[in-house]
């Protein structure tokens, strides 16, 4: 088929194009040397040794995908405990992640690399009863030679951004014959069932179910895991803390605006400031020094003395830092990237502050709007002023974080909602959710 052809023709290229890159990394950096036979379609032994195994395997791309997936993987685990959990990542990061938040899984692999030799070793291999694809990951060869293998396929808490649909219909013929291989499609909201729907989605195979982020077990709540937090960043709970989650280039340096205002009323006042990307930790580091801004990293914590701002310079802690946090800020969204997860820091219990970028999580943002557990500003400077109105405010503000709380909890269940879906697949007559 023309399409499959000349995407394969596109990914031999790009393997052409960045080989050098690639070795280099290998060999010199020691990058990808874990995994590396995996991604090329050599299992582990003890996953060959399934092969007469009823086999579930589900995929999620990195950090923020591994984590939803956890409440997935509780719920399969409990429901079908003669079956082998595979899981898979793409990321060093998504793999460590899942080490720690995924006990359920008898394996995790990195995924294999989307050439047809690749995948198709490695379904002849192991044939998978079900594969479950988490948000959106639509690779053409691994779901098309799993429909040759007759394993059944669904992608779960289903999302399709604006900028991704935009990118999506460029290649919308190849598209279209990609999700025919997918037996169910079931979405986080009725926006992203509209764009499935719009890159070819067959209507009777896609469903609204809600966002399994809902069903993790953030433990909030857990006055122990606090104190321990308060313990391991040398702070008091009586101190306010200020996280702000997520940040991207330029944002970094609107808030120090932010924290100078909130600093100059509160003296005691905290922030921890986690980049989206850590490996711009130096150059933060030197943004905040040049303003007389003392900055402490999360891996040097312990000759930790007065500095007011730490930088979390770790991969995995983010979501259990908001639980000791007064308020959160989630970046992304003061400059137009798009936005990021502010379900985590809801979950928590916690007022969430976003700037006016949020076009990549509409139906999140419309929902902590609607239930007023959400503050939205168009600027630093709106955002100071809010957060320092709240922090003046401690009675509204605790209000706000129940209501938080209570979103969370009437919302839960789009787990359950899939597991439901993947009984249908795999020939359960009924599921006892």
């Amino acid at each position: 088929m023309i399409w499959y052809l000349i995407y394969n023709l596109l990914l031999i290229l790009i393997l052409l194009l960045f080989t050098p890159v690639l070795l280099y990394k290998t060999l010199i950096k020691g990058r990808y040397r874990e995994g590396f036979g995996e991604r090329l379609g050599f299992l582990p032994s003890k996953i060959r040794r399934w092969q007469k195994e009823d086999i579930i395997w589900i995929h999620a791309a990195s950090v923020g995908e591994t984590v939803a997936a956890s409440s997935l993987v509780s719920e399969l685990s409990a429901e079908y405990p003669e079956c082998k959990i595979l899981f898979s990542t793409i990321t060093d990061t998504g793999r460590n992640m899942a080490r720690k938040s995924i006990d359920q899984a008898d394996a995790i692999i990195y995924f294999p690399l989307d050439f047809p030799w690749i995948v198709n070793r490695v379904l002849e291999k192991i044939k998978p009863e079900l594969i479950i694809m988490i948000e959106t990951e639509l690779w053409p060869n691994f779901l098309k030679t799993a429909k040759k293998f007759d394993c059944k396929t669904m992608v779960a808490s289903g999302r399709i951004s604006d900028s991704s649909l935009k990118s999506y219909k460029y290649f919308k013929p190849l598209l279209k014959r990609v999700l025919d291989n997918i037996d169910i499609f079931s979405m986080q909201s009725a926006q992203d069932v509209d764009h499935i729907l719009e890159l070819g989605a067959k209507e009777e195979r896609v469903y609204n179910n809600g966002n399994i982020k809902f069903d993790q077990d953030y433990a909030e709540g857990n006055l122990e895991l606090r104190n321990e937090l308060y313990d391991k960043f040398k702070l008091s709970p009586k101190q306010p803390i200020v996280v702000m989650g997520s940040t991207h280039d330029d944002e970094e340096k609107q808030l120090i605006a932010v924290y100078k205002h909130l600093k100059d009323e509160f003296p005691e006042l905290v922030m921890i400031l986690a980049p989206r990307y850590i490996k711009r930790k130096e150059e933060i580091e030197t943004l905040y020094q040049q303003e007389g801004i003392n900055v402490v990293r999360r891996t040097e914590i312990e000759q930790r003395e007065q500095e007011s701002v730490i930088l979390l310079d770790t991969i995995g802690e983010l979501a259990q830092i908001y639980s000791i946090a007064d308020l959160v800020f989630i970046g992304g969204s003061l400059i137009k990237r798009g936005g990021h997860n502010i379900l985590e820091p809801a979950a928590h219990g916690k007022l969430v502050f976003f700037g006016p970028h949020m076009f990549n999580f509409k139906d999140n943002t419309r929902m902590v709007l609607e239930h007023g557990v959400g503050i939205q500003v168009k600027d630093a400077d709106e955002l100071a002023e809010e957060m320092l109105y709240y922090l003046q405010n401690q009675e509204k503000l605790e209000v706000k974080d129940r209501q938080a709380r209570q979103m969370i909890e009437s919302n839960k269940g789009a787990a359950k909602r899939n597991i439901e879906l993947a009984a249908k697949l795999i020939g359960v007559e009924s599921y006892e959710g």
